[in-house]
């Protein structure tokens, strides 16, 4: 569930997932250089707090020292804070984990001897540390009751005073904002909101020549022509669109080479056939005559079926946007004013850019077919999320499943399968599945269980 959750909301696009890639790694170097910066701000708050606790410490010792008993109560009162806690007793807290350095600064400031004690406990971290400072602290506070304060003790301690007694003390940490408040969140957004503008117009950029060039090779897959992208963008992506344009000109002439030696070697070998034929004339009538002119029939024939392909493919059609409903609906009433049984199940409006007058004939080959060796056929159009299902279905002996992709190979005929009436070549599906592939889609022929043959042309959306 969560994996299929996150695939959803993964962005498909390069930009959208490079820019998520780049929010959260965003994000995540604040929230570390936001909790960095707490950690050494608390660190060096406390150690500052520390020694200006320290220092009005010493100075409070040193003001009991020359002052007379009766001004004691009031020189506490007024160095407390509400950090620093300061009370006189007549014994010391004695308190664990003791600080040996702000012993030593209290001691050097001092000029106390060895004979007066000095007990610190500063830079508590432990909780049972601070529990029991915490305890001195509510010790301190007759008045106060309840939990701790939510702020962390620092030190606590007593210092031994030279006209006797000691004095007792306590200090907390300094109230501080929250490192995340409201200005960081919105600093935070005002940053993410400029970095994704920014790679969006970087990235869109950067990516428009590949999506042209991504288009360019769906219209070539297509057999449409196409004009040579300009190369712009990136290093990488003029790389690729200087290969995708030599690859398109390369395979240009490659066809285009193809086709004019096919045209030309068909148009050649009918002078030999000519010249073969009028010598079958001199011939004595008989068996061996009749099979020798079939058999140079039967070569004209492909020469000019071969011919006729190799014209129609040199002579490119624009692709245009049609609706196929009323391409399919018009060839079954043709059939049907020449009473042929052809019946269209295709309903509503599909508009497809494709090349007209070459599916035209991809589809007359296919109903022909039908009904050449079925009698009947019947047409149906489906849409789904991919792709465009042209079905041409007939109910005659069908196909032997081994042989189903014989049929589609140049001059192959399966006369004992379909029954081929004599003039057929065996070039029709042949030319046909080119032609579709040249729309980017493809033709396969299925045995249907009820009966029959179900050839079908699957187009790309």
């Amino acid at each position: 569930m969560i994996k299929r959750l996150c695939s959803r909301l993964w962005p498909k696009g390069l930009t959208g997932q490079i820019i998520l890639v780049a929010l959260a790694g965003l994000i995540l170097i604040q929230l570390l250089s936001i909790q960095i910066y707490r950690t050494d701000r608390e660190e060096a708050l406390g150690f500052v707090n520390s020694r200006n606790a320290m220092q009005r410490i010493i100075a409070v010792v040193r003001l009991l020292s020359l002052s007379p008993p009766s001004l004691y109560d009031e020189i506490l009162k007024a160095s407390r804070s509400e950090t620093l806690l300061l009370r006189l007793s007549d014994e010391p807290l004695q308190p664990d984990n003791r600080s040996p350095r702000f012993e030593q600064l209290v001691r050097s400031r001092l000029n106390y001897p060895a004979g007066l004690a000095v007990e610190i406990s500063a830079e508590l971290k432990e909780d049972t540390q601070r529990s029991k400072a915490w305890e001195h602290h509510a010790r301190m506070m007759k008045d106060r009751k309840g939990p701790p304060p939510p702020r962390d003790m620092r030190l606590y301690g007593s210092i031994e005073l030279p006209q006797g007694g000691w004095l007792q003390f306590s200090s907390l940490v300094d109230k501080e904002v929250g490192s995340w408040s409201w200005q960081t969140t919105l600093n935070l957004m005002l940053v993410a909101s400029l970095v994704i503008g920014l790679m969006v117009l970087l990235f869109r950029r950067a990516t428009r020549p590949l999506k042209q060039l991504a288009g360019n090779a769906e219209r070539l897959g297509r057999g449409e022509d196409i004009e040579p992208l300009r190369e712009v963008g990136p290093t990488e992506i003029r790389e690729s669109i200087q290969a995708f344009n030599r690859m398109h000109t390369r395979l240009d002439r490659f066809v285009q080479d193809r086709t004019r030696m096919l045209a030309a070697i068909s148009h050649d070998l009918r002078t030999p056939i000519t010249s073969l034929r009028l010598r079958t004339e001199f011939l004595a009538d008989g068996e061996d005559k009749d099979r020798i002119q079939q058999t140079l029939q039967q070569m004209e024939q492909m020469l000019a079926a071969t011919l006729s392909f190799a014209r129609e493919e040199g002579q490119q059609e624009a692709t245009r946007e049609l609706d196929l409903v009323s391409l399919l609906v018009s060839l079954c009433d043709d059939y049907a004013d020449t009473g042929q049984p052809v019946t269209c199940l295709a309903e509503g409006k599909q508009v497809y850019a494709c090349r007209t007058n070459t599916l035209r004939r991809v589809l007359q080959n296919l109903i022909g077919n039908a009904i050449k060796y079925a009698g009947s056929a019947e047409v149906s159009l489906e849409r789904t999320k991919e792709e465009l299902l042209i079905r041409v279905c007939d109910n005659g002996p069908g196909i032997d499943p081994a042989r189903l992709e014989d049929v589609f190979k140049p001059f192959v005929r399966l006369d004992e399968a379909r029954n081929t009436e004599s003039g057929s070549v065996g070039l029709g599906l042949s030319i046909a599945r080119t032609l579709v592939h040249q729309h980017g889609g493809e033709l396969t022929l299925h045995n249907r269980a009820q009966g029959g043959l179900e050839a079908r042309i699957s187009l790309p959306l």
